[in-house]
């Protein structure tokens, strides 16, 4: 941690708290993309309205 930080001066503890929060963060945002995976807000996803227009128009016969 302390060669990421490029500053071996700081203490410890410091460094342990750091990154403790830094995995907190990494859990916040871990979650968040989650959420947002799942409600379909990801780019180069359809939004799962849009899913399911898209699985019927194309369950429907041409007629050809």
């Amino acid at each position: 941690m302390k060669k990421l930080l490029d500053d071996p001066s700081i203490p410890d503890e410091q460094v342990l708290e750091i990154r403790d929060q830094l995995y907190a963060l990494a859990e916040i945002i871990y979650e968040k993309w989650q959420q947002d995976k799942k409600a379909g807000k990801l780019p180069g996803r359809k939004p799962p309205e849009l899913e399911d227009w898209y699985s019927r128009k194309n369950s429907i016969p041409s007629g050809r």
